[in-house]
C-alpha cells in the first residue's frame, strides 16, 4: 500500500516534489520532478570541506532546503567520503571507489558504477555524489558490491538503508527503508519503485531524511556530505 504523507503546495499550486510511505517496501520515499524549473538539486557540505563534518540539523538550518538525504560513507578517521563528489560544476572530493550518481550541464541525471582507483574528470556534470553499490543499472538489478570495493560486514550484512535514484521519466527517488535488507534486496525494492537506475547510501548512524520542514530520521553522528532539495515558488 502505497499512502501519500505530504505534497507541497507553493504559491497556490502542487510543488514538484512529494513524500510517500510504501507499506510492502516499507520505505519512505520522496519523489522529486527533475525536469521542473522550480527543482534544483545540490550538495550540502561543512565549511572547508573536505576533511571537515557538521550536524544535519545546522546543514539544513544553514542552507534550507526543501528536502534532503544523506550522502555518501565516510572516513571516521580523516572525516572525506568514499567517493568523488562534484558540487555546483567544482570537482572538490575524489575518492576513487563505488557508484556515482550524477546530473550533468542539462539536468540529466545517470548512475555510473565507477573502475576503482581511476581518476574521473568530471567535466559537464555540475553534481557527482560517489557512493554505491549500484543497485539497479540500465533498467536492471545489478549488484556487484565485492568489485566495488566494499568489505565491512556491518555495510555489506543487513542493515536499513538509504538510496538515490532515477526514474526515465526523470523523476528523482530518495529513499529510506526501515527493515534491515541485503543490499539485493535493497536493488529489487528500488526497482519496483520505479528505479531506472539506482545505488545505495550511506545508513547506520549517518541516516537522515529531512522533508518540509519535518525530520523524517535524524543522524545519532555529525556528516560530511548531504544531497539538497530546494522548491522555489512559481
Amino acid at each position: 500500500m502505497l499512502c501519500l504523507l505530504s505534497s507541497l503546495i507553493l504559491g497556490g499550486n502542487p510543488a514538484p516534489i512529494e513524500l510517500s510511505y510504501d507499506s510492502k517496501q516499507s520505505a519512505q520515499v520522496i519523489r522529486v520532478d527533475m525536469k521542473s524549473p522550480r527543482a534544483r538539486i545540490g550538495m550540502i557540505l561543512p565549511p572547508n570541506f573536505p576533511g571537515t563534518d557538521e550536524t544535519f540539523e545546522s546543514m539544513i538550518k544553514r542552507t534550507q532546503p526543501t528536502a534532503a538525504i544523506n550522502g555518501a560513507y565516510f572516513s571516521t578517521d580523516n572525516l572525506n567520503p568514499i567517493g568523488d563528489i562534484v558540487s555546483d560544476g567544482k570537482a572538490v572530493h575524489e575518492g576513487r571507489m563505488g557508484t556515482a550518481f550524477m546530473i550533468d550541464s542539462n539536468g540529466k541525471p545517470d548512475i555510473l558504477r565507477v573502475i576503482r582507483h581511476k581518476t574521473y574528470i568530471w567535466g559537464g556534470y555540475r553534481l557527482v555524489l560517489a557512493c554505491g553499490p549500484a543497485l539497479v543499472l540500465d533498467g536492471k538489478v545489478d549488484v556487484d558490491w565485492k568489485t566495488e570495493g566494499f568489505r565491512d560486514p556491518s555495510v555489506t550484512g543487513k542493515a536499513a538503508r538509504m538510496g538515490i535514484g532515477y526514474t526515465k521519466e526523470g523523476q528523482l527517488i530518495l529513499v529510506r527503508i526501515q527493515k534491515a535488507v541485503t543490499f539485493e534486496s535493497m536493488a529489487l525494492t528500488m526497482e519496483k519503485l520505479g528505479c531506472f537506475e539506482a545505488m545505495n547510501l550511506d545508513a547506520g548512524a549517518s541516516q537522515g531524511m529531512y522533508f518540509n520542514g519535518k525530520y523524517q530520521v535524524k543522524p545519532s553522528r555529525r556528516l560530511t556530505n548531504v544531497l539538497g532539495v530546494w522548491i522555489s515558488p512559481e
